[in-house]
């Protein structure tokens, strides 16, 4: 979770413009900012590095074959 004083100017002031507009804490605001980000695909969008698919049953079969 980032913090006020990590933030850019410009994110520092929006996040004080929430405060005064929903009458919440800094925290509260910054919060309320992330989880909006995630619900919108935020992750995705930040290059959020995908799990690797791993094979449980190995390749297809040649047509005919059976399962050992």
């Amino acid at each position: 979770m980032p913090s006020y004083e990590e933030l850019s100017p410009d994110a520092q002031h929006a996040i004080e413009k929430l405060c005064k507009a929903k009458g919440i804490s800094r925290d509260e605001a910054i919060n309320e900012v992330v989880i909006e980000a995630i619900a919108m695909g935020g992750l995705a969008k930040a290059g959020r590095p995908k799990a690797s698919v791993s094979l449980i049953n190995g390749p297809p079969r040649e047509l005919g074959q059976t399962r050992d």
